[in-house]
C-alpha cells in the first residue's frame, strides 16, 4: 500500500523493482545513466512513499502492489535533460555525399555525450530512423526524449550548408534553430566549427528550456538532487539577488539529501562566485572564499566535470589565485572543446593576466561557439578588458558599451568604458559613463575593482587612477 498516497513516478518504480531485484546503486546508475547519488536520493524517496525502512519490505510492497500496464513500453524520460540526435538527411544532388551529413550527425552526438548535464541517445539507436518521414512527438515518445535535433545538409559547387533544428519532443514546437555556411575545401574544419557552435547552443537552450516554475515550487517536498540543482542552474541566468538567494536555498536543500553531488556543489559555487562580483553583497570575501572551496569541492567529486573545473576557475579571479584558475579553465576546455563558457571564462582570466592575443582568441570562440548566450556580456566584457590592458581603448569602449547594453548592472563594462575614455582625454564622455554607471548602480566606488583585480601592480593602480579621474569616489560613500 502506498502510504502517503503519491504514486510512485516511472522512473521510481523502475528504480524501486531493481533495487529490490537484488541491484546495488552502482549497477541501477549504470543501467540507467544516472550518478549512485541520484539513485540513492530516488530510493529515499520511494522509501518514504511507500512507508517502508528496509529492502524485504520495499520487495514484499513491490511484490503487492498492482503491476505497470503491460501494454505501456515506452521508456521514461530520464532526469537528465534528454536529447536524440537524429541523421541528417543529405539535400545535395550527389548521393554520394551521405558520408558527410553521417559525419557531422555522429560528431554532434558524440561532443553532446561528453556533458555530464545531458542524457543522449546512442547513434546507432537514433540512425533507424534513417530515411524515415518521422513524427517528432512519436520518435521522443519511444525513445524517452525530452528533445529531438534534426538537421539537412547542402552541397552546391564548392559551399556547403548545414542546418539544424531542436524541437520540444513534448509539443512539437521549435526550441533553437540556426544555418551554417561554408567551404568544403575545408570539409573536418567545417565540421568542427558545426559542431562546436551546435553542441554549445544546444547546452545553454536545454538548460534553460528544460526546468519549468523555478522558484514558485521551491516548497515542494520531494524534489530530487537532481532537480534541485538543475533549477538552482536555471536560476542562475537571472542575475539578480533574488534569484540567486532561491537558488541558495534550493542548493541547500540538494546538499543535505547528497552532500557529495558534485553538480550542486558545483552550481553553489558559481552561485556564491556570481554574488561577489555582481555585488550582491557590502563584503564579497567570504564569498569569494565559499565559491572557491565548492569549486574545489566539485573537482574533487568529479574530476572529469568540466563545468565544476570552469566553477573552480573563476572562483580564483577575486582571490589572487590567478594561475590555479587558469590552470582549471584550460582544464575544462580539455575535457571539453564544446564548452564555450570556459573558453570565454579563460580568456578573461588571460586579460587578467595581461595575455592579451590569447585572450581575444578565447573570447572570439566563445562568443562565436555561442552567440545566443544569456552571459554573453560576460565575453563582451572580456573582450574589453583585454583591448583596455593593450591600450587600444576605443577598441575597448565598443565592446565595454556592448557589454553595458546586455546588461547595464555589470560594473567592470561601466568601469572599463569610463577608465578608457579618460585614458583618451575624454573627459566629458568620461563622466557621463560614471553617471550612467552611478545610474544602474549607485553605490559603486574604485574598491569594487578589486573584485576582479589586474595581475600587474602597476596596471593595476593605473586602472584605480583613471576611474578616479573620471568622477567615481574611491570607497563606498556612508
Amino acid at each position: 500500500m502506498n502510504v502517503t498516497g503519491d504514486p510512485l513516478s516511472p522512473r521510481e518504480r523502475q528504480i524501486a523493482e531493481a533495487f529490490a531485484g537484488g541491484e546495488t546503486y552502482q549497477q541501477i546508475a549504470d543501467r540507467l545513466n544516472l550518478a549512485p547519488s541520484t539513485v540513492r536520493t530516488h530510493l529515499a524517496t520511494i522509501y518514504r512513499k511507500l512507508g517502508v525502512s528496509t529492502k524485504l519490505d520495499l520487495r514484499a510492497q513491490i511484490e503487492a502492489s498492482t503491476p505497470a500496464d503491460p501494454s505501456s513500453d515506452l521508456p521514461p524520460r530520464p532526469d537528465k535533460p534528454s536529447i536524440a540526435v537524429l541523421a541528417f538527411a543529405n539535400m545535395s544532388d550527389d548521393p554520394g555525399q551521405e558520408y558527410f551529413s553521417d559525419a557531422i550527425t555522429a560528431d554532434i552526438i558524440t561532443a553532446l555525450s561528453r556533458s555530464p548535464w545531458l542524457f543522449i541517445i546512442a547513434r546507432n539507436t537514433t540512425f533507424t530512423y534513417k530515411g524515415e518521414n518521422v513524427d517528432v512527438r512519436r520518435v521522443a515518445a519511444e525513445l524517452g526524449v525530452r528533445f529531438v535535433l534534426e538537421g539537412s545538409v547542402r552541397r552546391a559547387g564548392e559551399r556547403v550548408r548545414v542546418t539544424a533544428q531542436l524541437i520540444d519532443g513534448l509539443t512539437g514546437g521549435h526550441v533553437w534553430s540556426e544555418r551554417y555556411d561554408g567551404r568544403i575545401e575545408d570539409v573536418f574544419d567545417l565540421q568542427d566549427e558545426i559542431t562546436r557552435q551546435v553542441v554549445a547552443s544546444i547546452q545553454t537552450i536545454v538548460h534553460l528550456s528544460t526546468v519549468e516554475a523555478p522558484v514558485e515550487r521551491l516548497n515542494r517536498p520531494n524534489l530530487t538532487v537532481w532537480e534541485l540543482t538543475m533549477r538552482s542552474w536555471h536560476l542562475l541566468y537571472d542575475f539578480t539577488p533574488e534569484a540567486y538567494a532561491s537558488a541558495k536555498t534550493l542548493l541547500e536543500r540538494a546538499l543535505a539529501l547528497d552532500p557529495e553531488s558534485a553538480e550542486a556543489n558545483m552550481v553553489l559555487s558559481l552561485i556564491n562566485h556570481h554574488i561577489a562580483i555582481l555585488g550582491f553583497v557590502e563584503d564579497p570575501g567570504p564569498a569569494m572564499e565559499a565559491a572557491y572551496a565548492l569549486g574545489r569541492r566539485a573537482t574533487r567529486l568529479d574530476d572529469r566535470n568540466e563545468y565544476a573545473h570552469w566553477a573552480l576557475g573563476i572562483s580564483c579571479w577575486g582571490l589572487h589565485r590567478l594561475d590555479e584558475g587558469i590552470a582549471a579553465l584550460e582544464r575544462a576546455v580539455d575535457l571539453n572543446p564544446n564548452c564555450s563558457l570556459a573558453y570565454g571564462s579563460l580568456g578573461t582570466a588571460l586579460a587578467i593576466a595581461g595575455r592579451v592575443e590569447d585572450a581575444i582568441a578565447n573570447q572570439e570562440i566563445a562568443i562565436r561557439m555561442n552567440p545566443r548566450d544569456p552571459s554573453i556580456f560576460f565575453r563582451f566584457s572580456g573582450l574589453a578588458l583585454a583591448h583596455y590592458t593593450a591600450s587600444n581603448f576605443d577598441t575597448a569602449i565598443l565592446w565595454a558599451e556592448r557589454a553595458i547594453h546586455r546588461m547595464p548592472r555589470w560594473y567592470l563594462a561601466h568601469f572599463l568604458l569610463a577608465a578608457s575614455h579618460v585614458a583618451l582625454g575624454r573627459s566629458e564622455p568620461a563622466r557621463d559613463a560614471v553617471e550612467a554607471c552611478h545610474a544602474a548602480l549607485p553605490c559603486i566606488s574604485v574598491a569594487d575593482a578589486e573584485r576582479m583585480p589586474l595581475r600587474d601592480p602597476a596596471k593595476m593602480q593605473e586602472f584605480r587612477d583613471r576611474l578616479c579621474a573620471a568622477g567615481f569616489a574611491a570607497e563606498p560613500q556612508t
